[in-house]
């Protein structure tokens, strides 16, 4: 499924799969296309978080299709995968945290990043930019949140250990993708079927 914004190219999915430490639990909360979800190897839980419902019927319908699902589609906490339709921001501030979560957010890029301003059926504005940044900052887990650079984000996550890494936009043009994350690189990865 082709998906704007999505993780789908080359490089791109692998690159912040290879940022990830061990995990119990894997929730993301701006789920689009699924590609983290879908290439990552699945924690004992999964949840993933979308407003748009057909990108929930799609992530759900490529895990069941793939050749090397993950497990069963599950909506309680034993295991496999959770779907919610919903906020992401609300979720974040209600979910009961432990401290062995990896929330990976790839919310719809800041306005002033992109030439296309309309690009998703539900945009954020840069106060809910601003209130998904301030509640992921409280979270007491492992937060890895993608975007371009802005100013906006760079004086929020002034603190956070970013990396850089080249990506294709729809158009066909190169980009550099930002990956902040709230935790020292890591020693020891979740996944490690996609280093070289």
């Amino acid at each position: 499924m082709g998906y704007p914004g999505g993780k789908n190219g080359a490089g791109v999915y692998q690159a912040i799969i290879n940022q990830m430490p061990p995990h119990e639990v894997y929730i993301e909360p701006f789920l689009g296309g699924g590609a983290i979800m879908r290439n990552k190897r699945p924690a004992r839980l999964n949840i993933g978080l979308d407003r748009d419902c057909a990108a929930i019927s799609q992530t759900m319908a490529d895990l069941a299709n793939s050749n090397d699902a993950p497990g069963p589609i599950a909506e309680n906490d034993d295991g496999g995968f959770r779907f919610i339709e919903g906020d992401a921001i609300s979720f974040l501030q209600t979910y009961d945290f432990t401290g062995g979560e990896l929330v990976y957010c790839d919310p719809p890029y800041m306005h002033d990043t992109r030439k296309v301003v309309d690009l998703y059926q539900f945009e954020m504005t840069d106060e809910e930019h601003g209130e998904l940044l301030n509640t992921l900052r409280q979270l007491p887990c492992m937060v890895m949140v993608s975007g371009y650079h802005t100013g906006f984000y760079e004086e929020r996550l002034h603190d956070w250990h970013t990396i850089q890494f080249p990506a294709m936009t729809r158009s066909g043009q190169q980009a550099t993708e930002w990956l902040w994350m709230n935790f020292a690189p890591p020693v020891e990865l979740h996944d490690y079927r996609f280093l070289g």
